[in-house]
């Protein structure tokens, strides 16, 4: 069920739609926990290595390898760090320099995915037995389990560069899905209503004293204990955004495709000029030179670090390029800009 999942959400980000995803403001900022480093050089080395992993999309060790290899200087790439008090817990907080950083990651062939991230909606329907289900929303909650599952989503989130939310529900919205309508379907209005690029519908029922049970787009192969709730959903959305995000790196002595892309809808001079700024955002191109230019619509030659299927990939959460057609068999895409 889980490799199901998977594609399902692949397929849906690929798909030509009007779902926009968010720009990620904090791509280059890292915070540890403090009881996760030793000292402040051990915090920033760790820091370094959850950059990695949510530049490149990867969990790989293979990657720290490399970097090891190139002889590297985590610390030499530290824009500037300081401790954060949030809540009752401290944290390091790490910048790093990318104009330093990013030429060197790409000598030595670390592959990156840009600033435009994911969302994932998810619809959490929590049943206790004890009261009528409840689904599970940004507002407060008083309950220890509904606090740990907004933690742990929020903790994935800053570790991957991913937006995984829930939805924020008003009157309307409690009313409509408190009603014991057949016809009404939760899953198709909160998906509906709510900015989302993949959504996922999960039920937990507790089914015994501390065991529970997941079903809908994710479940459990047996029932779970509380703590054991946390970790299945740890894991399981690790490895969903393992292979959402992650780029493949090419082989040794293989060039980056080519690849012509088009795109229409401008209107002025000013799209114009942010057509430039949103390419220039995009880590999956590693030149472009212009080939055609009419009043609404540039042709550019494009070449790749990587793969075509890594610009798809990374194009699938811009906020300004909409994809309305890709030809593998004659490379090329064709865009729509959002203005």
């Amino acid at each position: 069920m889980i490799q199901k999942i998977k594609i399902l959400l692949l397929l849906n980000l690929l798909l030509v739609n009007t779902a926009l995803s968010k720009e990620l403001p904090g791509l280059f900022e890292v915070m540890i926990p403090e009881d996760q480093y030793t000292n402040t050089n051990d915090g920033l080395n760790k820091a370094f290595n959850l950059l990695i992993q949510k530049l490149s999309g990867s969990r790989s060790k293979k990657l720290l390898w490399k970097i090891g290899d190139a002889k590297l200087k985590k610390v030499d790439y530290v824009a500037a760090y300081s401790t954060k008090l949030i809540g009752d817990k401290e944290f390091l907080d790490v910048k790093f320099n990318n104009e330093a950083l990013i030429p060197e990651l790409r000598k030595i062939g670390i592959p990156l995915i840009g600033f435009n991230r994911p969302v994932i909606l998810i619809l959490f329907k929590l049943d206790t037995g004890e009261s009528a289900p409840v689904f599970l929303g940004n507002s407060s909650s008083n309950d220890v389990l509904s606090s740990k599952l907004k933690q742990m989503l929020k903790d994935i989130s800053l570790a991957r560069g991913v937006y995984l939310e829930l939805p924020e529900f008003d009157l309307e919205d409690q009313n409509l899905l408190s009603q014991a309508n057949i016809l009404f379907s939760p899953e198709n209005y909160i998906q509906e209503k709510f900015y989302n690029d993949s959504f996922l519908s999960i039920e937990l029922v507790r089914v015994g004293i501390n065991q529970w049970s997941v079903n809908g787009d994710l479940e459990s192969n047996s029932t779970l204990q509380e703590k054991e709730l946390i970790e299945f959903f740890q894991n399981t959305f690790h490895n969903i955004l393992d292979d959402m995000l992650e780029v493949q790196p090419l082989g040794p002595g293989i060039s980056g495709e080519r690849m012509m892309v088009s795109i229409q809808g401008l209107g002025s001079f000013s799209d114009f000029q942010s057509v430039e700024s949103e390419l220039d955002k995009i880590f999956a191109i590693k030149s472009r030179t212009f080939h055609s230019f009419e009043r609404t619509k540039i042709d550019y030659h494009t070449q790749l670090f990587q793969t075509k299927a890594s610009l798809i990939k990374e194009l699938r959460g811009s906020t300004k390029f909409l994809i309305k057609e890709y030809n593998a068999d004659t490379s090329q895409l064709k865009l729509e800009y959002l203005n």
